[in-house]
């Protein structure tokens, strides 16, 4: 009896073993996470995810669950697991200026960052993280200790173009910092080169009046200085500053961000595209047809104009390249978990980037009155595309069901 007693309680015991073999993430609100590490005199680690990152899956799967992972990220922190779409997540990962996921934050006891990086790591490379944020800590100068001085009052010009520096190094928002410098700066050299590319190359968030100042005065720039910070006020006031301008409503504040964009010299494809892309969501929330249907055609036009037969050998020429290091046995595909599932996605890697173009367009005209007869089919094209390329795809056959209603 005693035998079955022990052996029972170690096949409930083993599952629990297991599951703390792992990182450890502390369980609680932001507040006590920080109270906690200033207890036990450690940096807070933290993991910024979201529940649809394929990338934070893998990092929960294999890296946080590895032994040796749990021993060393033990050792110097307290870890933390942060959602940036629910409860503090939002504001934290807003604050933090988190635009990508996973994204890696190592912290003071203070809340002060001193070391973030974006990006799913393996293993040895996550262990070494661990060991550049631990020096980071040890650093006089790292962003934590740059703060808690800016917090304390010191306002000199010197000072706060380092912390500027280091704030945008480490890709923080930097709106509060950049305003005290703008304040500092003489009248005289205001609208000098050299002053308004300082604030471009250092600009990471729209909610400053720095960045009014330099959006106002940014025909002023010679061609060799705009070429010289066009991409950065690109990432920085449209593509993070308007795309989240759109997504939270705010439509006064993405009219500005946007017109701005348009303003950039020497936009490739990929930002016209982005911000096209804008011009669509924004026309549909603002019952503009005239300009969702302009963007939705300029947005559906290339994909549909490509050969389902090419799109069908794309797809296989993509899909023996990523399959080639697993064919030659570089990689084992038995390591990693859910991989014949994963399979089904890369066969039609190339179909889903055309199908997720000509779906959005042809979504965004659904939205079209009845009497836009000549969209409405167009529309009903590209959805039926879709579906020729991923066969029984739900949304796509919704679409076209809706798409035919409408037309009757």
């Amino acid at each position: 009896m005693k035998k079955l007693l022990l052996f029972c309680s170690l096949i409930f015991a083993a599952p629990t073993l297991s599951a703390q073999s792992g990182i450890q993430f502390f369980k609680g609100s932001w507040k006590e996470v920080q109270e906690a590490a200033r207890q036990q005199q450690k940096m807070i680690f933290v993991d910024v995810y979201t529940e649809w990152c394929g990338p934070c899956k893998y990092m929960d799967r294999e890296i946080f669950t590895d032994a040796a992972v749990a021993r060393k990220y033990a050792t110097h922190f307290i870890a933390y697991k942060l959602d940036a779409e629910k409860g503090e997540g939002v504001e934290l990962s807003r604050k933090y200026n988190v635009g990508a996921y996973p994204t890696f934050l190592f912290l003071n006891s203070g809340g002060y960052v001193v070391h973030k990086v974006a990006g799913e790591r393996e293993k040895n490379s996550f262990i070494a993280l661990a060991d550049a944020a631990v020096q980071a800590g040890a650093d006089k100068n790292n962003p934590g200790n740059l703060e808690k001085l800016f917090a304390d009052g010191d306002r000199s010009p010197r000072f706060l173009r380092h912390y500027l520096q280091r704030l945008a190094e480490a890709d923080l928002d930097n709106s509060e910092v950049l305003d005290a410098y703008f304040k500092t700066i003489p009248l005289n050299v205001l609208e000098d080169d050299s002053t308004l590319l300082f604030l471009a190359r250092h600009l990471n968030g729209t909610r400053s009046a720095a960045a009014i100042y330099l959006m106002g005065h940014y025909p002023q720039l010679s061609d060799t200085a705009k070429a010289k910070v066009n991409g950065r006020l690109f990432e920085k006031l449209v593509r993070n500053g308007a795309g989240l301008a759109l997504k939270e409503k705010r439509l006064l504040e993405y009219n500005a961000l946007a017109a701005f964009g348009r303003q950039l010299a020497g936009l490739n494809a990929g930002q016209q595209a982005f911000l096209n892309r804008l011009d669509l969501l924004y026309s549909g929330l603002t019952r503009d047809y005239d300009l969702l249907k302009k963007a939705g055609y300029i947005m559906a036009a290339r994909p549909f104009a490509v050969a389902i037969d090419s799109i069908r050998s794309e797809d296989k020429r993509r899909y023996n390249e990523i399959m080639q290091p697993f064919l030659t046995g570089v990689r084992d595909s038995t390591k990693i978990p859910g991989f014949a599932e994963e399979k089904q996605i890369i066969a039609k890697v190339y179909s889903r980037e055309i199908t997720e173009q000509l779906y959005t367009a042809a979504q965004a005209f659904a939205q079209l009155p009845p009497s836009e007869n000549k969209a409405l089919a167009d529309a009903l094209l590209w959805a039926k595309r879709c579906d020729a390329l991923m066969p029984g795809t739900k949304p796509f056959t919704d679409l076209i069901k809706e798409l035919e209603q409408k037309k009757k």
